[in-house]
């Protein structure tokens, strides 16, 4: 059963599916996802953002938790 897992992962790696991670997990974001305001992002990770994508934006109703405009959960 760990066999075929394993010559799996060794197919994918022999045909680079595995180089470049960085890029291809930041595939799936638009550039406004980079500069949506977190809640729970510190200052410094912020500024980072920030500095690297723009001024944070404020997220529009379902964004980030999806609170409607009373706060409570949809």
């Amino acid at each position: 059963m760990t066999l075929v897992p394993a010559l799996v992962l060794v197919w994918g790696w022999r045909r680079g599916f595995f180089r470049n991670l960085e890029d291809q997990s930041r595939v799936i974001f638009d550039e406004r996802d980079w500069q949506l305001s977190r809640p729970w992002e510190s200052d410094a990770e912020r500024l980072d953002r920030a500095l690297a994508h723009g001024t944070p934006l404020a997220p529009t109703l379902g964004e980030w938790g999806g609170a409607g405009a009373d706060g409570a959960p949809r």
